[in-house]
């Protein structure tokens, strides 16, 4: 895998989307209530549409061929992530115009504007493979630490 096509994926550039605003209060209140999962704001977010996907992945499941790469984060609700982190997701499993997100076990609230773009199975693999790596390395003062 090339670490340009990765980078290139990550970029925020592509057809660019609209995300939440004042008018979409209603449908995130609803979806919130309705999933009862932890919910993430956030900013500087790139749709990504999966291309390659084998069908056996997402058949008879809920899952779409699309994830997120998401450049700042602006709250969790559960603390499980901190203003300013980066985050990929995995598949989605529900996508709304109205500047929502759902994973498996997140709902994310797209703030602003964001983009739209399509990647090879390949290339989000990989760049899923480095998101986890980097989460598994902590910074101090005095530099890295690994976790």
């Amino acid at each position: 895998m090339s670490l340009p096509r990765v980078a290139e994926m990550l970029c925020l550039d592509g057809e660019r989307v609209s995300g939440a605003s004042m008018a979409s209060y209603a449908a995130i209140e609803k979806k919130l209530r309705l999933t009862g999962k932890p919910y993430c704001v956030v900013s500087a977010w790139i749709l990504i549409d999966v291309e390659g996907v084998d069908p056996v992945v997402t058949q008879g499941t809920h899952l779409m061929p699309a994830v997120m790469y998401v450049h700042h984060v602006l709250t969790h609700s559960s603390g499980q992530l901190s203003e300013g982190d980066s985050v990929m997701t995995g598949y989605a499993t529900y996508m709304d115009p109205a500047g929502i997100f759902e994973t498996v076990d997140t709902v994310y609230i797209l703030l602003s504007h964001g983009f739209r773009k399509s990647a090879d199975i390949e290339t989000v693999r990989a760049a899923q493979a480095q998101a986890k790596r980097m989460a598994s390395v902590s910074f101090s003062a005095n530099g890295l630490l690994d976790k």
